[in-house]
């Protein structure tokens, strides 16, 4: 079994922090690709549209499948998206189905599914922001990326006062990071994503299933109740839309790989079965 783990906006794969680790010591491969415009791909203009990143992606996972590969066939694999990692893995899935053993996204949003202001809640941003100057102004974070620790207490519900993820974090973008124009064009596909129609099994049929034809995915839906930025229904009427049933993470908040690493890993692993 091999997953593909999908960040989302203005991420990389740094920014998995470890869990791509964990998941690869459970004794499965993981691929981390990064999307045009993030990490390794900084220097590459971010498409406007979801659909324009599949080809950036597929080109490194095939990358890492065809090492060693005695098949010319490769093999399927499981593409696990957060966020707009979720949304680029239905439209991988839409394109060539025939590659994917299952579809896992989590915390996304689609236009056609959920209105703006739930896909991104504002005052959560604002809140976020307001806490972080605050705690600036209190001298409780020296020598760090103000963004980068807006962006933890946005995201994350369990680790938004962690100041070494703060620190680690901000060594990333001084390291390398994704810029504005970039960062923009990038919203500008998530906000205009809409959620595909792809032929899609019961989000409990086995990765081997092939009781609709070879080119049916299942379609798994994992929903963090403590969301600050996609609001929680959103990734219910994504479950809706696939005929799937919400999997729910207590307690977390949208970066669930970051608040709850060993929940999502046994959930992932359940899956994959």
């Amino acid at each position: 079994m091999t997953f593909v783990l999908l960040r989302g906006l203005m991420r990389d794969r740094r920014h998995w922090y470890g869990f791509a680790q964990r998941l690869a010591a459970a004794g499965v491969r993981v691929i981390t690709p990064d999307l045009p415009g993030n990490g390794t791909l900084v220097e590459i203009n971010s498409p406007l549209s979801i659909s324009a990143y599949a080809d950036y992606v597929w080109a490194q996972i095939d990358e890492v499948l065809s090492e060693g590969a005695t098949r010319e066939v490769l093999e399927p694999v499981c593409l696990v998206g957060l966020s707009m990692g979720g949304m680029l893995a239905l439209e991988m899935a839409k394109h060539k189905p025939n590659r994917v053993q299952r579809v896992v996204f989590i915390n996304s949003s689609a236009a056609n599914l959920s209105p703006w202001y739930r896909r991104f809640q504002l005052s959560s941003l604002v809140k976020s922001a307001w806490g972080t100057g605050r705690r600036w102004l209190n001298g409780e974070l020296p020598g760090v990326s103000l963004l980068e620790a807006t962006v933890i207490q946005l995201t994350s519900e369990c680790r938004g006062d962690d100041i070494k993820l703060i620190q680690d974090w901000s060594h990333y973008r001084q390291q390398g990071h994704t810029s504005l124009f970039n960062g923009l064009r990038q919203l500008v596909a998530c906000a205009s994503f809409d959620a595909p129609v792809i032929d899609s099994l019961p989000a409990n049929a086995p990765v081997n299933s092939l009781v609709n034809g070879p080119e049916s995915v299942p379609v798994n839906v994992i929903v963090a109740n403590r969301d600050r930025l996609a609001h929680p229904s959103c990734g219910e009427a994504l479950a809706h839309f696939y005929q799937s049933k919400a999997i729910y993470l207590d307690d977390c908040g949208h970066d669930a790989s970051l608040d709850k690493p060993e929940p999502l890993l046994r959930l992932l692993l359940e899956l994959a079965r």
